[in-house]
């Protein structure tokens, strides 16, 4: 399944074949009907699918759940949308529902209805423990004993299943996969009774108590008349009641004191929500600690029944048999056994542990070895080859824009300069007659505040140009460079600049890719975001310039805008008070744009400052087409407000839904 193509790109239709449950708390259970699929969801989400009942994307439809302020948490929507897809609720693309399996229910014709059904089940079972208690529980006597006893089991199975699906009928519900069991240590008929779900608790309750009727009964009627059947059919009452798997017992105890599970909160689809930690906090958040204490102690309650009441039937003592252990020499090796297992547990993490530190510290050593070879290399080696040259200029995001030819005459053009620490390249103010590209070391720009203080602004990584502002709008230099260690740098002039890279590229890109791209590559927020999303958000952001002093979102106002600092100072005011100074790399505005909301606070520019800024709409429809990015901005979005940013209510305070469409 493509998981990045069904969030973003295919056309999701809701199926025709959709049956819901009455909601409990808000919680409904879907059923896709053909295949007898369910999904267990809040009233919010199966509003959320039902937008789907015309054709649509996921990703036109997040920026208008933003608008609403009824967006829910994208990554419950992820996987909402992806489970719906494979149950087959939500049809990708225009498919069919005459293209999916079908699954039949069986023609059941005996009907049970409800009325009496459950007083009777409750009767049967209390009938069986009541004659359990007067009478003393004997073994069978005889291999002939053992055989009816083992029938009575088989028989009392089969007549529980043959009970809760009529009953299922009489709900009006279907019955499914009826078969006989062969391989299984008592035989019987079987039939699935999960549909029992969508007729509520009330109907599984009844059922639970229908499977567990007939051997309680059964128990009830051999302790007054033919005890020696007892203990056999005990071991019965002790299977349908095991604390595991889908036993009536559990079934029972789920249909009282459990809450549905919400289907987007276990057995996750969407790649993300299978990290480790987003497994464990959703362990932790939607646990039913209620039910589990209840199931832990119903564990507890089986175990001790069963171990007593075989200590009482075989007239055993706990307190001989223990001692009998200990005295037999089995205490000792069981301990020896139980200190091999845990000291070879031990030392196998310990050895993954030494080789996880092993491998890290060889890897750290590599590079710093791999780096003091190249820096010996360049250092000692001013004139590079052309095909060195060559190859480095691949990998750069201007440069690999050149086709071969033109790349390797600029190769032949550049002449190398080596600058050593805290030396500057060029200086704020100077003219510029030069296009420089960074090949290795590293260097920092700054910006000359008015008292002649450089603040920095960002440091530059090998592959980055700077300089070419001066050389296409002839000004002087907007900004100083400054060597941060021994650094090499490849420098071109004006006239090889715009007759071999302009002439091929476009001033335009080439500012895009330089101003923008280049940017964006070196700054955390982006540090992950696919080439693709790089380029989609330097297409969407222009430059915006703001004077010292000037007031770029006003408390109160409608924020129409992302902002990303490019550079400069700005400063967050609350009544007018200074609580937080922001830098190069980052960003302001994206609270407002997802809670479509107003603005909280004042930001008002400390020095000049340059933004890419980016609108309102292209902003959510940016997140929106890229799933990454959107669960990325809700994360620090949700960690500076201290509390989940999703999901929202109440209406919205502008007409962008108007203009989105």
């Amino acid at each position: 399944m493509d998981q990045s193509y069904i969030l973003t790109q295919a056309k999701l239709t809701l199926s025709t074949h959709i049956e819901e449950s009455e909601p409990e708390n808000d919680i409904l259970i879907l059923k896709q009907v053909p295949e007898k699929n369910y999904l267990v969801v809040e009233k919010d989400q199966w509003e959320l699918l039902c937008r789907f009942r015309a054709p649509r994307t996921l990703q036109a439809l997040v920026p208008e759940l933003i608008t609403e302020r009824k967006a829910p948490p994208l990554r419950s929507m992820y996987e909402l949308v992806l489970k719906a897809v494979v149950s087959g609720m939500l049809l990708v693309d225009g498919e069919t529902q005459t293209n999916q399996s079908k699954v039949k229910a069986v023609e059941w014709r005996h009907k049970l209805r409800f009325g009496m059904a459950n007083w009777v089940g409750v009767a049967a079972i209390l009938f069986g423990f009541i004659a359990l208690l007067l009478e003393p529980l004997q073994v069978p006597g005889n291999l002939y004993e053992i055989l009816i006893g083992w029938l009575l089991i088989c028989g009392c199975l089969s007549t529980g299943y043959f009970l809760s699906a009529c009953l299922l009928v009489g709900f009006d519900r279907e019955v499914y996969d009826t078969h006989f069991k062969w391989k299984h240590p008592f035989p019987h008929f079987s039939c699935n009774v999960e549909d029992a779900r969508m007729a509520g608790r009330t109907c599984e309750m009844t059922v639970a108590l229908m499977q567990m009727a007939p051997i309680f009964f059964i128990i009830g009627i051999a302790a007054l008349w033919y005890q020696q059947l007892q203990y056999i059919v005990l071991i019965g009452i002790f299977y349908v009641t095991l604390p595991t798997g889908h036993s009536p017992a559990c079934l029972l105890l789920r249909s009282v004191y459990r809450q549905f599970p919400l289907s987007t909160t276990r057995d996750f689809l969407f790649v993300q929500n299978r990290l480790f930690w987003t497994l464990i906090n959703s362990k932790i958040k939607f646990t039913d600690k209620r039910y589990l204490l209840i199931f832990s102690l119903f564990t507890l309650i089986w175990l001790s029944t069963v171990l007593f009441t075989n200590l009482n039937t075989f007239e055993l003592n706990l307190g001989e048999l223990s001692t009998q252990f200990v005295h037999s020499g089995a205490a000792r090796i069981t301990a020896i056994i139980v200190l091999l297992i845990m000291g070879v547990l031990t030392l196998g993490s310990l050895g993954l542990l030494s080789w996880i530190m092993a491998k890290n510290i060889l890897s750290l050593i590599d590079d710093f070895s791999a780096r003091k070879k190249t820096k010996s290399k360049l250092y000692h080696k001013l004139e590079l080859t052309t095909e060195e040259i060559s190859t480095f200029f691949k990998k750069t995001l201007l440069l690999r824009q050149l086709d071969d030819t033109v790349m390797a005459q600029v190769a032949k053009r550049v002449r190398g300069l080596i600058v050593e620490p805290r030396k500057y390249v060029v200086r704020q103010g100077e003219p510029g007659d030069e296009l420089f590209i960074l090949y290795e070391g590293s260097v920092e720009v700054l910006m000359n505040l008015k008292s002649g203080r450089p603040l920095h602004i960002t440091e530059l990584q090998p592959g980055d140009v700077f300089g070419e502002i001066a050389l296409l709008h002839d000004v002087p230099r907007t900004r100083s460079i400054r060597a941060v260690r021994k650094s090499l740098l490849l420098r071109l002039s004006r006239d090889d600049f715009r007759q071999l890279i302009v002439s091929s590229i476009g001033a335009k890109v080439i500012e895009s890719i330089i101003e923008k791209q280049s940017f964006l590559h070196r700054i955390k927020l982006c540090n992950h975001w696919h080439p693709q999303a790089l380029t989609r958000f330097a297409q969407l952001a222009h430059l915006a310039e703001f004077r010292a002093g000037e007031v770029v979102i006003k408390k109160g106002m409608r924020n129409q805008f992302f902002y990303l600092i490019y550079d400069g100072l700005l400063e967050v005011m609350i009544d007018g008070k200074r609580v937080a100074k922001l830098a190069t790399g980052e960003f302001f505005g994206e609270i407002s744009l997802l809670q479509n909301s107003t603005a909280t606070a004042d930001i008002v520019a400390i020095t000049e400052s340059r933004c890419l800024v980016v609108q309102r709409r292209d902003f959510l429809q940016f997140i929106s087409t890229d799933f990454l990015v959107g669960l990325q901005f809700e994360d620090i979005s949700s960690k500076r407000l201290k509390h989940p940013i999703f999901p929202l209510t109440g209406v919205a305070y502008d007409d962008f839904s108007e203009r989105h469409g």
